[in-house]
């Protein structure tokens, strides 16, 4: 089968494979086999007539060819194939009746009322051929065979003929599945083209803002929509503590206005959580029409970032545009999620800075007031100076002094550690309790810590792990608790995460090969830290999350340094 549609679309590439494409190659090979049996055999009419009839299906081959194609309505094609299938039922009697080798081409009419619905038409159109077949039969010309019984001697013909009908609705049905098909691979291709397009510019986006809008104009290139809503809601950063609205539209303004959209995604979204898939309205488009209005999540597995909406008209493939747009709204998670890790990250390198910075200035230029604050005092004490000197080091010195409250002042906002701010502790709970608030789950966070403030390198791993095991207890392990543990006492690292999940077999997934690539990023995140990553778990005893550096290790990396041995 493969061989034959390869064929029919190499000999004729213009066209769309279908039935009625691979019918009108039948249609004229039938003629010309069946007038050369024609004009080689029986009845025995003269020859100029034989010629004249052929020439007469030829002629009737192209117009009727032409006019089937040219008419899409239903109703004109069907009377073309009934006429048709009439016009070569009397065509039968002067060329043999039962007995002529046209009778085999005569079927075409039939074969092509098989791609026309509803298919009982095909079926009433074969009924009819037959009746006036062998009613005019009896009318042939030119024959002088005598007349067969219609049973049993003509069942063949009728039982050919009934399978020959069947076989065609059933091709039909095959083509016109094969052609969705590689219509929809066709669009798929076209889509990846599009994707890598899309991802390579919103990648070099930096701006929230500037991504959503990014994202909205590629989602109606690719969905073909007539509208596409983009709505997010989120927080970048450490900064950030409330979430800002950005939304971006494309299409026209006449159609689908804001006034009916807006208010059913500003509270589709205050319900939305992490098991929520896809919502579908009818909401009229303000002109009269109504379309389908799809909607869809933008998350990951543990933050819901926004909404995807397109808006069409018809709910035709409606389950293929669900799946595009879930495909595209994951997409768009990633790459938001994406974006968010690099603010944190950078905002976290930033923190080092200022604290580094704040160490400097309060280990150098304070000292070095407060030795000029004191230098200032002694002279203030030397008897022989003068009431005027004495009065302008009096300013100096307070001067100094003011100087140095201020700088006092700038190191504690500026650095961390002298006002106890944590930033990275601060991320990693309200991470925690966004994720339990959304997936209904409870979440506690237990930290010890007295030692130096990690390397902004090792936070993000760190920070990226508790990610990924939390995300996998719930996406995998459907557990209802977690217990995060993060020890940072004694220069060490210790972290524990566990659930009350379903659990499974380590040993059995790494045997199998079977482990998900959430597992290995944590392993890989583990060995930049230097640390051992050990995950213990059975089925139906939940999981625990391991991650443990001794203070002894050698070549641990806790604030970054090299590593130089590391156990997973």
């Amino acid at each position: 089968m493969r061989k034959l549609l390869e064929f029919m679309r190499k000999i004729n590439p213009g066209d769309s494979l279908n039935i009625g494409t691979v019918l009108n190659y039948y249609r004229y090979g039938s003629l010309l086999i069946t007038s050369i049996f024609y004009f080689g055999g029986p009845p025995a009419a003269p020859w100029f007539l034989k010629t004249g009839v052929s020439l007469c299906l030829l002629l009737e081959a192209v117009v009727f060819t032409r006019l089937f194609k040219a008419n899409g309505d239903k109703i004109m094609q069907k009377a073309l194939v009934a006429i048709e299938t009439a016009g070569l039922a009397f065509i039968l009697i002067f060329t043999g009746g039962l007995d002529s080798p046209f009778l085999w081409y005569a079927i075409n009419p039939i074969l092509a009322a098989a791609t026309l619905l509803p298919f009982y038409f095909c079926w009433s159109m074969a009924a009819a051929f037959l009746v006036l077949a062998f009613s005019l039969h009896r009318f042939r010309l030119y024959s002088l065979e005598p007349d067969l019984p219609l049973w049993p001697d003509r069942s063949n013909f009728i039982l050919i003929f009934i399978l020959i009908t069947l076989a065609a609705q059933l091709f039909n049905h095959l083509i016109s599945k094969l052609s969705r098909q590689a219509e929809i691979m066709a669009n798929q291709f076209e889509h990846i083209k599009s994707l890598y397009q899309s991802v390579e510019v919103i990648s070099h986006s930096s701006e929230p803002k500037e991504i959503i809008n990014l994202f909205a104009s590629y989602s109606k290139a690719l969905t073909k929509a007539i509208k596409v809503i983009v709505w997010s809601e989120i927080a970048m950063g450490l900064k950030t503590a409330y979430k800002s609205v950005l939304y971006a539209v494309r299409g026209p303004r006449g159609q689908l206005k804001e006034e009916i959209w807006y208010p059913h995604i500003k509270k589709l979204f205050t319900t939305v959580n992490t098991n929520w898939k896809t919502d579908v309205v009818f909401p009229p488009d303000g002109s009269g029409g109504r379309g389908a209005l799809v909607t869809v999540p933008i998350k990951s597995n543990t933050t819901v970032y926004g909404l995807l909406s397109t808006y069409h008209y018809g709910d035709r493939d409606l389950a293929e545009r669900e799946k595009i747009l879930h495909f595209l709204a994951d997409l768009c998670a990633i790459i938001l999620e994406k974006r968010a890790m690099e603010i944190l990250a950078e905002e976290l390198i930033l923190s080092d800075e200022k604290d580094r910075i704040a160490g400097e200035i309060h280990d150098k230029v304070t000292q070095n007031i407060f030795g000029l604050v004191y230098g200032l005092d002694c002279l203030l004490k030397q008897e022989q100076l003068g009431e005027e000197p004495r009065q302008r080091i009096r300013v100096m010195q307070k001067t100094a002094q003011q100087s140095l409250r201020d700088l006092r002042e700038s190191i504690y906002n500026l650095s961390s550690l002298k006002n106890k701010r944590q930033p990275f502790l601060d991320e990693i709970k309200t991470y925690l309790y966004n994720l339990g608030q959304l997936n209904d789950v409870r979440v506690t966070f237990h930290c010890f810590e007295d030692s130096p403030a990690l390397k902004p390198a090792a936070r993000s791993a760190l920070y990226r792990i508790i990610r990924e095991a939390t995300a996998n207890s719930i996406r995998h392990g459907f557990c209802k608790n977690i217990d995060v543990l993060l020890d940072l006492k004694d220069e060490k690292i210790r972290l524990e995460i566990s659930d009350d999940g379903r659990g499974f077999d380590p040993k059995a997934a790494e045997r199998n090969d079977r482990c998900g690539l959430g597992l290995i990023n944590m392993k890989e995140q583990a060995r930049l830290l230097g640390t051992r990553l050990s995950v213990e778990s059975s089925p139906g005893s939940g999981t625990r999350i391991i991650l443990d550096t001794a203070p002894e290790q050698e070549g641990r990396s806790l604030n970054g340094r090299e590593v130089l041995t590391c156990g997973l």
